[in-house]
């Protein structure tokens, strides 16, 4: 599930490399870098509605537990 999110987001990432999905039970966060959180969310919210639904309609498909989806900002990594 994790590679079809990967899959469906990066593209729409100017950091792609700043995605981590995080799985916890019946959960899913994209931690995505705060200049990317306004292209995942999407005017009104659209996109990551979307998202949402292709969740839960992989999860139909695949006879998975429902899971939701959270998104939140990547913690800035520290410098040494």
């Amino acid at each position: 599930m994790e590679d079809f999110l990967t899959f469906l987001v990066s593209p729409l990432l100017s950091l792609p490399d700043q995605l981590r999905i995080v799985s916890a039970a019946g959960s899913l966060t994209l931690h995505v870098d705060p200049a990317d959180m306004g292209r995942i969310i999407g005017k009104h919210g659209i996109i990551i509605s979307a998202l949402r639904n292709l969740l839960r309609t992989y999860c139909s498909t695949h006879s998975l537990p429902l899971t939701t989806l959270t998104i939140a900002e990547a913690a800035p990594e520290k410098s040494a």
